[in-house]
């Protein structure tokens, strides 16, 4: 069968026997995007990118359209467009077939008017996960502006929103030799456009031209509208390039000094002054920085990690607790008697849940729904009152063993090292120092009880939002381990080990076993 060019894709036409055209989603000066099924896997939609076959687009632009595909493909990022195959029509015209989205891109959420904090911080560790992944694999996405950024709704309804990033076609591939773009060509969107990008400098572009964009989109999303203003292409690029940026504290006077500051040192004129790399402005951005995901370079991933101290916001203060890293395979002992001893004190924490879930009166619930440990690690007045005999076992704490009388509603809630199995773990672990109970204001403590409660109610969307509320007060031990679970329960990898990276070591166990039940690795 003769197929149609890439310019008249009737409804009905199937793509290289696998891909049947359903609907048109977009039309373009470079080619048109359709909506269509897969023959071979019933109720499987992908979005299909046809590039018009036409002389005057020039080769580079079919280079540009294929790396495009192996980008996304060698990337292999959760906030990356998923390109699922690369082909090309009978004339010639080449398609990518990607991942359907069904959502909203961040520039048509903008036109709705500003962002709150916490959705900012969200969108914004989202993009800056995507990518620390490409700029590890050495790739810069060159174009990155609010039609790249787009928004899926959460499938369970609750609060936040997955993010993609879309676009890799002009991507620069740092070290590559496949391609040399000419200096004193303009590539990408001028609004969102890097000092030295703007200038055609392209062979100065780096991460460093991302940050500068990822500054634009968080200076835009706070205040409603970008940096820099202007109504013609030249007007917009001498103000990027020789003109400070307006003022983003008086138009997003709700932001906190440490906000404002991290946006305005990302858009720098000079990529030296601007963070070093996305996990810096993201740490300073939101107070924690991002977490690496499996498979990427190590030694990057241990650069990432040491950050120093000075890096962090001065009105959030980080916390000190030691973390516990796992060593490598080859530097672990045959014996490890310390190990052992870990194992029999998860084995009793194990028997402890089980007593409270054979107590008289409890009634049976499902096994995929974990009991709820407690975070919140220093003594904290106000506890709720013990729950009648009737109350599923799964609203009640891990520690509490059959037999343990109940607090009384005015006794402080019981400290991470309180439990007989906890104990039991520190004696047999003598060498690992405990880390000191933490003191918090009353505002974060409340909060934090609040969050534990709406957890063990399954009330994931509440807890997460009290749990950050809490950060805004003070940033604890308590609030990162509480939203670690939060995100492991909402089967959210990305924020989970966001999170994860700084749970203290006192709460790393428990934590890791939560997540384990809705089967996120940490």
């Amino acid at each position: 069968m003769t197929q149609p060019s890439a310019g008249e894709l009737p409804v009905g036409t199937v793509l290289r026997d696998t891909y049947e055209i359903c609907s048109v989603l977009g039309r373009g000066g470079m080619g048109s995007v359709f909506l269509a099924r897969h023959l071979r896997l019933p109720g499987k939609q992908v979005a299909i990118k046809v590039l018009r076959k036409n002389v005057e687009l020039g080769p580079d632009v079919y280079v540009r359209f294929r790396r495009e595909a192996e980008i996304a493909s060698r990337l292999g990022h959760p906030n990356i467009i998923e390109v699922l195959d690369f082909n090309t029509l009978e004339d010639g015209a080449p398609f990518l077939v990607m991942e359907y989205l069904q959502g909203q891109s961040l520039a048509r959420r903008l036109k709705k008017g500003r962002l709150s904090l916490e959705e900012i911080f969200d969108i914004t560790r989202q993009i800056g996960a995507a990518l620390q992944a490409a700029h590890r694999a050495g790739v810069v996405h060159r174009d990155l502006k609010p039609d790249n950024v787009f928004l899926i709704p959460n499938e369970t309804g609750g609060a936040g929103e997955r993010v993609k990033l879309l676009d890799f076609g002009i991507s620069k591939i740092l070290d590559s030799q496949t391609l040399q773009t000419q200096d004193s060509v303009l590539l990408g969107t001028p609004r969102y456009m890097a000092p030295e990008q703007a200038m055609g400098k392209n062979r100065e572009v780096d991460a460093r031209s991302d940050l500068f964009s990822l500054g634009c989109l968080v200076y835009e999303m706070l205040a409603g509208k970008g940096p820099f203003a202007g109504l013609s292409l030249p007007e917009f690029i001498y103000r990027i390039v020789h003109e400070a940026p307006e003022p983003l504290a008086p138009r997003a006077p709700e932001a906190p000094a440490h906000v404002v500051e991290a946006v305005e040192r990302a858009l720098s004129k000079r990529p030296d002054d601007r963070q070093p790399d996305v996990d810096t402005f993201i740490t300073e951005l939101t107070g924690s920085p991002l977490q690496t995901l499996a498979g990427q370079d190590p030694a990057a991933t241990a650069a990432g990690r040491r950050r120093p101290a000075e890096s962090a916001p001065p009105s959030s203060p980080r916390t000190t607790e030691p973390r516990s890293e796992t060593p490598a395979p080859e530097a672990r002992p045959k014996t490890k008697p310390a190990r052992v001893a870990g194992v029999a004190a998860v084995a009793l924490m194990g028997l402890a849940a089980l007593f409270v879930w054979l107590r008289p009166g409890a009634s049976s619930a499902p096994a995929s729904e974990p009991v709820s440990p407690v975070a919140v690690t220093q003594p904290a007045p106000a506890a709720p009152p013990s729950a009648p005999p009737s109350t599923p076992p799964s609203e009640a704490p891990v520690e509490r063993a059959a037999g343990t009388p109940s607090p009384a509603p005015d006794a402080p809630l019981p400290s991470s090292t309180g439990t007989p199995a906890r104990q039991t773990a520190q004696q047999a672990r003598p060498q690992e120092r405990q880390a000191p109970a933490e003191v918090l204001p009353e505002a974060a403590r409340k909060d934090l009880e609040s969050a534990e409660q709406a957890l063990t109610r399954g009330e994931v969307d509440e807890a997460i939002r009290l749990g950050r509320r809490s950060q805004r007060v003070v940033l604890s031990g308590a609030s990162y381990a509480l939203l670690t679970r939060a995100h492991c329960r909402d089967r959210d990898l990305s924020n989970a080990r966001a999170q994860w990276a700084q749970v203290p070591a006192s709460e790393r166990s428990r934590v890791r076993q939560y997540c384990k039940l809705y089967e996120i690795p940490l």
